[in-house]
């Protein structure tokens, strides 16, 4: 038998921190195509279900996610968003994944990131094509 350990599975299944906010992440995801249509004038969507395995856990009891959960739809996507299960929502997509790209470009790159994330974007709306 060989030495590999497999790490334990037990965790806290919501990390007990307040989520992070950011005006000035916000105002960045609102300078960048709907992650949906492509169009512009977005508002900050954050996801909401849980996806440990990208280090998200969900939201606790009446509080929201870290602003690093959002993502850019416009008003129309938005509110189906909310009008319907998120995992149906986003079935296809890999919102979790975008969301982290999205917030290291900016982490990394700040003013200079819109252009990358758009990019980003773009290249995803055009795979679904």
């Amino acid at each position: 038998m060989s030495g590999f350990r497999i790490a334990s599975a037990n965790f806290a299944p919501t990390p007990k921190r307040k989520p992070t906010k950011s005006k000035d992440y916000l105002a960045f995801i609102h300078e960048l195509p709907c992650c949906v249509t492509g169009r512009y004038g977005v508002e900050a969507a954050h996801l909401s279900f849980a996806m440990p395995r990208f280090g998200h856990y969900g939201r606790g009891k009446s509080s929201k996610v870290s602003d690093r959960w959002a993502l850019p739809l416009c008003a129309d996507e938005h509110r189906r968003q909310h009008s319907m299960s998120e995992e149906v929502f986003w079935f296809g997509r890999s919102p979790h994944i975008l969301a982290l790209t999205i917030h290291g470009l900016w982490s990394d790159l700040g003013e200079d990131a819109a252009s990358f994330a758009a990019a980003v974007i773009n290249q995803q709306l055009q795979e679904r094509i």
